[in-house]
């Protein structure tokens, strides 16, 4: 690997680095399945909302319903106790996993790094494989942790509040339905850009993490040739160019959230006018409209949010494939599967058996030494 931080335009610009992470997320199925029924408790009861808003809308304004609507606002505290209860459970399963998730594998990779041949380190910088270990890490529990807590509640809130639009009028719903394809497939599109320039961000900020830490290593030869207005600069630039990479991966994560929730509001303005003219011909009640607009808020919040998600996901893909790079080198000398014992009496005798040899940096033949034996 003569550059881990170099670009590898021929993989997929996917989510597909993070499969790698199931291995350590299965490790702790009781924090998985804890997490799991927090979000499906409060995606269902953010759903059961808006019930209860139309019934009190069609059922509750009148003089003689105060204890009705009195009954319905003390369902509606029970409902925000379990809710509030559900979230809470989440954030503590979701964080407890991704810290434990990021704990085992900045253990695996530096485990991994030490066993590599010293072939290895001429060629990759000591700093970037630091700044794997810290920065890409960090990426990796926020995907772990909080980023994958939000997709997930955010799946499940957008596919519920689909259905009961679908519940709720069919024919309003069926608009709603056609225009998700025209909001998510320009979405993807736009997580494949975001992903590939966070990447490229990630590995700049690399670079000058690596460049800062050879300098700062060798501080004292750098002041012996007074090289320090040098160092400075080059350091500068790269700082620089790490910014104008960042800043490129927020724009495109912007222009991505923009996108997303104009389409997706604008989409549900629409609906809704086409709801209004419904209830002014009476084929539609108050209390259904009301309802059909906020699970109609529900899901354009929940594919907005996703929005936002898939870019944090896709900046975590890269810091995931960045890691993935360094578990994939294997050493260029391995132990032999089957290794001989050593004589119960050591002879003194040291041979060498079709050894080579060459330096990384020069081209041409390598010298080989022949096979010698001393005593």
């Amino acid at each position: 690997m003569a550059d881990i931080g170099g670009e590898q335009d021929g993989r997929r610009r996917s989510l597909g680095p993070l499969r790698r992470l199931s291995p350590y997320i299965a490790r702790y199925r009781k924090l998985v399945i804890g997490a799991v029924i927090s979000l499906a408790v409060a995606a269902a009861t953010t759903l059961a909302l808006p019930l209860a808003v139309r019934r009190m809308i069609d059922l509750g304004f009148s003089a003689s319903s105060t204890t009705f609507i009195a009954e319905y606002f003390a369902a509606l505290v029970a409902m925000a106790a379990v809710l509030a209860a559900a979230s809470a459970g989440r954030y503590y399963f979701v964080i407890t996993l991704g810290e434990r998730v990021v704990a085992d594998i900045r253990s695996d990779v530096f485990s991994h790094v030490t066993t590599l041949s010293p072939s290895f380190f001429d060629t990759a910088q000591s700093g970037e494989i630091v700044s794997r270990l810290a920065a890409d890490t960090t990426q990796v529990k926020s995907a772990v942790g909080a980023t994958a807590s939000v997709a997930l509640r955010n799946v499940i809130l957008g596919l519920g509040a689909v259905a009961m639009m679908v519940v709720t009028s069919p024919k309003l719903s069926g608009l709603v339905i056609a225009a998700i394809p025209v909001i998510v497939l320009p979405l993807v599109a736009f997580g494949r850009s975001v992903r590939r320039r966070s990447r490229q961000a990630q590995d700049t900020l690399a670079q000058a993490t690596a460049y800062a830490s050879e300098q700062i290593g060798a501080v004292r030869t750098l002041q012996a040739f007074t090289n320090e207005a040098l160092v400075t600069g080059r350091f500068s630039a790269a700082v620089e160019a790490a910014f104008q990479a960042a800043r490129s991966s927020i724009f495109a994560r912007s222009f991505l959230t923009f996108f997303a929730i104009f389409t997706i509001f604008s989409s549900v303005v629409a609906v809704l006018w086409f709801g209004s003219r419904d209830v002014l011909a009476g084929t539609m009640s108050p209390g259904t409209l009301g309802q059909f607009l906020l699970y109609s808020v529900f899901a354009a919040g929940a594919l907005g949010a996703l929005s936002e998600v898939w870019g944090e996901l896709s900046q975590a893909a890269g810091a995931a494939e960045r890691l993935t790079e360094i578990l994939d080198e294997t050493p260029a000398i391995l132990a032999p599967a089957r290794p001989l014992q050593l004589p119960a009496k050591a002879k003194g005798a040291i041979s060498f058996d079709d050894v080579s040899f060459s330096y990384p940096a020069r081209s041409g033949p390598r010298a080989r030494g022949k096979a010698r034996s001393f005593r």
